[in-house]
């Protein structure tokens, strides 16, 4: 970044321009972190005049995705986003510092460095930002209200930096927030996900989805686990109602973006099938996993994830109800399980850390009672599925001693669908009878297959 910077010390030096560091280059100074982004205002120089002169030393375009930055200067494999002064919703490089400031959402983002400078001595600030960053907490500049109604997606922004930052809300920001929530159903999806993902990868996403749910933003966001608030459950399994249990898992899994929206989604069908006998007061939620698995997907689709994610997160969802008892489970049974989840040979080293132990892990620690992390039978089943894979010849499609080409040849078959579903056949019938895997029989099972097909 050395080589864009001097370029922009020589803008202050030779022109009237006056250049600083602003937002979070400014406030990650203060916090002794280094900046993931360097963010500049220049002043009382035309823009036309700027990009003119940034022109003659690489590359300029216009930033549309931020309210503040105008545009984006690169040199070589440096970036910058530059802005000029605003004063409300108007721009203009006459305006001063402070009417920039005042523009801004949070006093922590409100900071000025003149761009000579490195000293946090030298750092201009106006509304107290350098004393909240002390304070650890996240305040607007002036009116709250007004602050978030300019642009709704600040509210949500608002929590994801507090999630990011571990910072507390200032009470009136809080509020603010609350009151302006109704405004949220107008921000696009893709800017919802984004900041959701920054919640959900924080070191304590509980205690974020929690303020979500308490100022209203979650209803516009994933109104389905907003929902699961006050939802009981059986005291003798949980502690908590539904809601509480779903993001409590989050902050007991590993920061995998797949994983903690398995683990926040992986009850959220228990609000449409619960139901409480009158008399013993003994509460179910018969086949939730089935329905948390078609609103996990949904959900997912609507906030504009890629096909990928909501795939692995719906088969964590479907699978984590599984219920290993050693006296009931044929090793058949396990060998079908492996498959069904994909558990793979390289998966054997520490099956502690296989996605869908971890959902199964995190959705035991979010009870809230006093269990172990892995349970007794946990350990025998993964003890099971290591002994299953030593001495199991066929697990996968790749183990049949025969493949589609084998199938195609035999029954005069073109390539297409039809082979998939032969193939997959077979392996469930090795998978319950591995002496079942040799051509002869294969052929035989294949032909069997086919005539019932037919008919």
């Amino acid at each position: 970044m050395n080589h864009i910077i001097k370029i922009l010390q020589k803008l202050d030096r030779e022109t009237i321009a006056e250049v600083y560091y602003v937002g979070g280059f400014v406030r990650d100074l203060i916090r002794h972190r280094k900046p993931n982004n360097v963010d500049i205002l220049v002043k009382n120089y035309p823009l036309s005049s700027l990009i003119k002169y940034l022109k003659k030393h690489g590359n300029v375009k216009k930033n549309n995705a931020s309210f503040y930055s105008k545009i984006i200067f690169t040199n070589g494999d440096e970036e910058v986003r530059i802005s000029i002064p605003r004063k409300g919703d108007r721009i203009g490089h006459f305006f001063s510092l402070k009417d920039d400031a005042k523009s801004r959402d949070l006093t922590i983002n409100a900071m000025y460095l003149p761009i000579g400078k490195r000293s946090k001595k030298h750092v201009i600030d106006f509304f107290g930002g350098f004393k909240d960053i002390k304070n650890r907490k996240l305040k607007s500049i002036g009116s709250a209200l007004k602050t978030l109604r300019m642009d709704p997606i600040r509210m949500l922004r608002v929590v994801s930096f507090a999630s990011w930052l571990n910072y507390k809300i200032d009470a009136n920001l809080f509020y603010a927030i609350k009151n302006s929530a109704d405004r949220f159903e107008k921000v696009s999806a893709g800017e919802i996900r984004v900041e959701l993902v920054k919640i959900l990868l924080s070191k304590k996403p509980s205690r974020y989805l929690k303020i979500l749910h308490d100022t209203g933003l979650l209803y516009y966001i994933i109104p389905e686990l907003h929902m699961c608030y006050g939802v009981s459950q059986n005291k003798k399994y949980h502690k908590y109602d539904v809601f509480t249990h779903s993001i409590l898992a989050c902050d007991n899994t590993p920061p995998d973006l797949i994983i903690r929206l398995a683990a926040l989604l992986h009850d959220i069908g228990k609000l449409q099938t619960r139901k409480e006998d009158s008399k013993t007061g003994k509460i179910t939620f018969y086949k939730h996993e089935v329905v948390s698995t078609r609103l996990a997907g949904k959900i997912l689709r609507r906030l504009n994830f890629d096909e990928s994610i909501v795939k692995q997160v719906s088969e964590l969802v479907y699978n984590h109800m599984y219920n290993y008892d050693p006296e009931k489970w044929t090793e058949a049974a396990v060998r079908r399980f492996i498959r069904k989840t994909k558990i793979e040979v390289s998966d054997l080293a520490n099956l502690d850390d296989f996605p869908l132990f971890l959902v199964r892990r995190a959705d035991r620690l979010a009870n809230g009672l006093p269990r172990k992390e892995i349970s007794y039978r946990q350990k025998l089943f993964q003890k099971k599925i290591i002994e299953i894979f030593e001495k199991s010849n066929v697990i996968t499609l790749n183990d049949l001693v025969i493949n589609g080409k084998d199938l195609m040849n035999n029954f005069n078959l073109k390539e297409g669908p039809t082979i998939g579903h032969i193939l997959n056949y077979l392996l469930s019938r090795v998978l319950d009878d591995q002496t079942l895997n040799s051509e002869k029989i294969l052929i035989e099972e294949a032909s069997n297959y086919l005539s019932g097909a037919l008919k």
